[in-house]
């Protein structure tokens, strides 16, 4: 019951986190890493976007599990799409391994959120709303937490192309 409450607490900060970002107040190490975000994304043209999603779902590494919703790592990528794009069969060892991977190699947790992104890309032909609803609800991007998510994005990505990150 309590590990219930904390995981709530948790999600309910990182949301405040992410509505409230300020670009201004970033800590050093927290620059460091939206710089290194910045750089790994730039050959597939999706820094921003890497970025706004690091900040939205882990407060920039500050909340890499969700163990409700099965996502990990700095962009909280779902066990099971990963497990998908890994062709990995879904047991048990498989899923901590790949969740361990995603929370503790920044390579591996970049790659695949490059991957999730480019697929829906490819599916909503770069309309960028519908790309970052579905990063966050899938198939249903049209659900109403999915469109707040992708409207957060768009906000987060504004407020960081004001600052030199």
């Amino acid at each position: 019951m309590n590990l219930k409450i904390t995981l709530l607490v948790m999600l309910f900060i990182t949301n405040i986190f992410a509505s409230n970002f300020n670009a201004t107040k970033l800590t050093s190490e927290e620059i460091k890493t939206l710089k290194e975000i910045k750089k790994q994304g730039k050959r597939h043209g999706l820094s921003y976007s890497l970025m706004a999603i690091a900040i939205k779902e882990s407060s920039i590494g500050k909340y890499l599990v969700n163990v409700d919703s099965k996502d990990y790592g700095l962009y909280q990528a779902n066990i099971k799409t990963v497990l998908s794009r890994q062709k990995a069969k879904n047991t048990s060892w498989n899923r901590n391994k790949y969740a361990m991977r995603l929370i503790s190699d920044f390579q591996f947790a970049t790659k695949n959120a490059i991957a999730e992104l480019n697929y829906w890309k490819k599916v909503h032909k770069n309309d960028w709303k519908k790309v970052w609803s579905s990063y966050n609800g899938g198939w249903k991007y049209n659900s109403k937490r999915a469109r707040n998510y992708s409207r957060d994005i768009a906000i987060i990505i504004k407020r960081l192309k004001r600052v030199n990150v």
